[in-house]
């Protein structure tokens, strides 16, 4: 059994022992240059959100390159993903601090990613996730 699929079956719902839907936080760090690792995330995203949890992915380092590379590149491997997860409005964002390191800031703005910070934070916040009862999956 897969990892996702023992949290999709690990319980007869979607909320926790507390009574309140599950929440998933995905963090991918894969960029272009790693396909197979930011599809696993992106598929990860949808699956979730299929199963009737709350998810919200964050682009964190080299993965804040994905949505300059999907607007330059639609035919590339997991566009339909890609645009399901915006359409679904599952992507949280990039982190601004790792946009700006890798010189895709301006891009990101251009096809209407947020930015969760400026050039000197890092984002997201893991405390504020784990505060807000988020389960972390980091990718890549």
């Amino acid at each position: 059994m897969g990892v996702l699929d023992s949290l999709l079956t690990s319980s007869s719902d979607d909320t926790s022992a507390g009574g309140t839907k599950r929440k998933y936080a995905i963090l991918l760090n894969a960029g272009p240059e790693n396909t197979p690792a930011a599809g696993n995330a992106f598929s990860y995203a949808l699956e979730l959100d299929d199963g009737g949890f709350e998810v919200q992915l964050f682009l964190d380092g080299a993965a804040t390159k994905w949505p300059a590379e999907f607007a330059e590149n639609p035919d590339r491997p997991y566009n339909a993903d890609w645009e399901r997860i915006e359409r679904k409005g599952l992507l949280a964002g990039v982190c601004g601090y790792c946009a700006n390191a890798f010189d895709v800031a301006e891009a990101c703005r251009t096809v209407g990613v947020d930015l969760l910070s400026d050039e000197t934070t890092h984002a997201p916040s893991l405390p504020e996730l784990a505060a807000a009862e988020y389960e972390i999956l980091t990718v890549g």
